[in-house]
């Protein structure tokens, strides 16, 4: 069977649907699903409650496995609440605070959405004209590809420069240390060949990207120092490719603008309709009317803490200038 994810908010809904749903018409025997302790769930019941899920919580239950699976939750989950009922739970004095708790939250919730969210209208001429004020934020940044030799033996990357220099091959000698596995950087199992980065990549190892990006198309880099952590790497790199800064299009950012945009505009209702709420209902605050919190032990601990360093720093100051005082008497003296 699959593992079921928010069984405590399922029985929730099930257990009010059961309290609130009931069932007086006559039940045929073909109709029963589920029964214990004289209750049953019937088809209709059942069906009922598959019908009211999410698209998302349905695919859980399409086929005849995932049915029998919801059917044992939903008459166990019943079952469930008749015990706690049996055990006077449902007059539990916390758990009827929380339940009065939950209503009231759902309550405001359906509130605000009639007033706020379902206010909120977001037009394409709004996503163009935030779009047109915040376009330097939707800007994909310059970008270079390189290949690049990544190694913790400096004699090692100096060997591979000369053979560089020698007339070797640079794209072959990254392949064939990357397969020896002896190469790590950015490029490690791709021959050393990089994915496109940016200079705000590899924040921990700057060095590396300042080199790359102040190369030219097909320059072999000097051995580059890159300190990693408590390592030191010597890498050798060559630049591949400049990929220039591109603005991106409306149509590429439209759906993270949206949600700006409707974020946006509900706070700007939310504000709008919250004052116009507190007028109608003359809506004070007195908080000058709070009684100032009182000190706990520790506030208490350390101000007097601090008042006996200060007392202790005065008489220092007070024995220092009496010190001073009775130096300048005795030299006074001796002059005379």
């Amino acid at each position: 069977m699959r593992r079921i994810t928010s069984v405590s908010a399922v029985f929730l809904l099930l257990a009010l649907s059961y309290v609130f749903g009931g069932c007086s018409q006559k039940i045929q025997q073909g109709d029963i699903l589920a029964e214990f302790g004289g209750q049953v769930v019937t088809l209709d019941e059942f069906q009922k409650e598959l019908s009211e899920l999410s698209d998302r919580e349905k695919r859980k239950y399409e086929d005849q496995e995932g049915l029998e699976e919801y059917l044992t939750l939903m008459a166990e989950s019943r079952m469930l609440l008749e015990v706690a009922n049996d055990k006077g739970l449902d007059r539990d004095k916390e758990i009827v605070k929380q339940v009065a708790e939950y209503k009231d939250q759902l309550i405001v919730k359906e509130l605000v959405k009639r007033e706020v969210d379902d206010k909120v209208n977001v037009t394409d001429a709004h996503l163009a004209q935030y779009y047109e004020g915040n376009k330097a934020d939707y800007v994909d940044p310059e970008k270079v590809v390189v290949t690049e030799i990544t190694l913790k033996d400096e004699e090692k990357a100096k060997e591979i420069l000369e053979k560089l220099k020698g007339g070797e091959d640079f794209t072959e000698l990254a392949k064939e240390m990357d397969e020896k596995g002896e190469s790590s950087g950015p490029g490690q199992g791709n021959g050393g060949k990089s994915r496109p980065f940016s200079r705000s990549s590899y924040r921990t190892a700057q060095e590396f990207v300042e080199v790359a990006f102040a190369l030219e198309v097909n320059q072999i880099s000097d051995i580059i120092v890159q300190p990693l952590g408590e390592d030191t790497y010597y890498m050798l790199i060559r630049l591949d490719e400049r990929i220039p800064s591109k603005q991106k299009e409306l149509s590429e950012v439209k759906s993270r603008i949206e949600r700006i945009v409707q974020k946006e505009q509900k706070k700007a209702q939310m504000d709008r309709w919250l004052e116009t709420v507190k007028v109608e209902k003359n809506f004070q605050l007195y908080p000058e009317r709070i009684p100032e919190p009182a000190e706990t032990e520790e506030e208490t601990e350390a101000e007097e803490g601090t008042e006996a360093g200060t007392k202790e720093k005065e008489e220092a100051v007070e024995k220092k200038d009496e010190q001073e005082a009775s130096s300048e008497a005795v030299e006074e003296k001796s002059e005379e």
